[in-house]
């Protein structure tokens, strides 16, 4: 069944696609243009995305981020400081896929972050 596309669906889409980094529902709302769109209807459209495979979930420090899908699985270094998120390659679906078959797992997705201090903020921090 194809997703009907509401002006609202349709806006919070447009959104997504221009985004480098993952996003979470409150960021989105406060990037968003004032009065476009409440929270909840941000929230149950990332759902509605989400089940339709429209947008990728991404689970860092016990936040929901949401990024378009795309035929590019990536991974993220995050700052614990600031936040920032640095996109990096996915190099372990092949152990994964040895590792599955090995065990005759079935395996229906991953996720990876790298935690660490980004440049400017050990930068700043030695100068404390």
């Amino acid at each position: 069944m194809a997703l009907k596309m509401t002006k609202q669906r349709q806006l919070l889409l447009s959104f997504l696609q221009k985004q480098k980094t993952p996003l979470s529902a409150e960021m989105i709302y406060a990037k968003l243009p004032t009065g476009s769109m409440n929270l909840s209807t941000i929230y149950r459209t990332l759902d509605t995305f989400a089940n339709y495979k429209m947008v990728d979930k991404t689970y860092l420090d016990n936040t929901t981020y949401f990024k378009i899908n795309t035929l590019e699985h990536k991974h993220y270094l995050v700052c614990l400081s600031c936040h920032k998120m640095y996109e990096m390659d996915c190099h372990i679906d092949h152990i994964a896929n040895e590792t599955a078959d090995k065990f005759h797992f079935q395996i229906t997705h991953h996720d990876l972050t790298v935690y660490g201090y980004c440049q400017t903020c050990q930068e700043a921090n030695l100068n404390h």
